[in-house]
């Protein structure tokens, strides 16, 4: 923009954000016209003399949202912004994932769960009643034992706001030996819940991290050992309890033989999977699920998405 035409933007921007002056009174104090005012301020918004941010907290990034839409085979992208705290911004993930689906249409008559503290907040974020006759199906096996019970607050709180039916399996996620594996998912009570998950209108999950405050560590399936094994092993997150490196594939076939879950072929096959996290212990898990095309939806935090981002080639 040549000199004078950017002094003209400049007064124009002035008196209309500044002065709060019409393009009208603006057109008369500049004497021109009113398009001549709507161009010049149309002009200082592309040169940005204007800049115009939402300033609400919980206002979307929609820079970082087109560019993971430019990064990854993904249908939706909620990015929110970073909070005051760690947990505020966790919670605001949270409630922007039960916003998304509670918005939905037509609302979905079946979710699967991946049950976990990340989904757990997503249920209490939900409204009550926000649907009715919801069928939430758990996608992989329960706890041992726990102080936080995380299947009924996942998926036992979702289906009660929903006003539906929370269907649980009957099984733990990892069994002592392959062969009660795969007599537990031939089971008709497991294959059931097991298959109606992937095949659910939404498939609703946060990806594992291989830590020993896991849920899984916690819950008695592995002990801190394990989990160390695991890591050895080139394990990066896991997935439906399923462990896996960083290009996806599971690192110990004998551990899969044990594990009672939705298979990832089954995940990658569902027509609405969405993938929430927040937080860098999630960075490396999400880029995981989104490169080996386990999600069409995703939802996160600006820092966590900028990492995400970064970690692809």
């Amino acid at each position: 923009m040549e000199g004078d035409r950017e002094m003209l933007a400049l007064r124009a921007a002035q008196l209309y954000y500044y002065e709060n002056l019409t393009q009208g009174a603006i057109a008369e104090r500049m004497h021109c016209t009113r398009w001549t005012v709507g161009r010049l301020l149309e002009e200082a918004r592309e040169a940005g003399i204007v800049r115009i941010t939402i300033a609400h907290p919980q206002a979307r990034v929609r820079s970082l949202e087109k560019r993971f839409l430019d990064a990854f085979d993904i249908t939706d992208a909620i990015i929110v912004r970073e909070q005051d705290s760690v947990g505020a911004t966790k919670r605001l993930v949270a409630q922007a994932s039960a916003d998304f689906i509670t918005a939905i249409r037509p609302r979905p008559q079946s979710i699967g769960v991946a049950w976990g503290r990340t989904i757990t907040q997503v249920s209490h974020a939900m409204p009550d009643d926000w649907a009715s006759g919801v069928d939430i199906y758990q996608t992989y096996g329960g706890l041992v034992r726990s102080n936080d019970d995380e299947v009924a607050d996942s998926i036992g709180l979702m289906a009660r706001k929903a006003r539906g039916i929370g269907h649980m399996l009957p099984a733990p996620a990892i069994v002592t030996d392959a062969e009660l594996g795969r007599r537990l998912r031939r089971e008709p009570s497991v294959a059931k819940t097991l298959t109606a998950g992937p095949k659910s209108d939404l498939l609703l999950y946060s990806p594992g991290v291989l830590e020993n405050e896991s849920v899984l560590v916690r819950s008695g399936f592995l002990s801190p050992a394990g989990m160390d094994k695991l890591r050895n092993m080139g394990a990066a997150t896991d997935l439906f309890s399923h462990f896996v490196d960083r290009e996806g594939n599971p690192v110990s076939q004998e551990l899969e033989a044990r594990t009672i879950g939705v298979s990832l072929d089954a995940v990658r096959r569902a027509k609405r999977k969405m993938l929430v996290g927040s937080g860098p212990q999630k960075v490396l898990p999400m880029w995981i699920a989104l490169s080996i095309g386990l999600a069409s939806i995703v939802v996160a935090d600006e820092v966590t998405a900028e990492a995400i981002l970064s970690q692809t080639p």
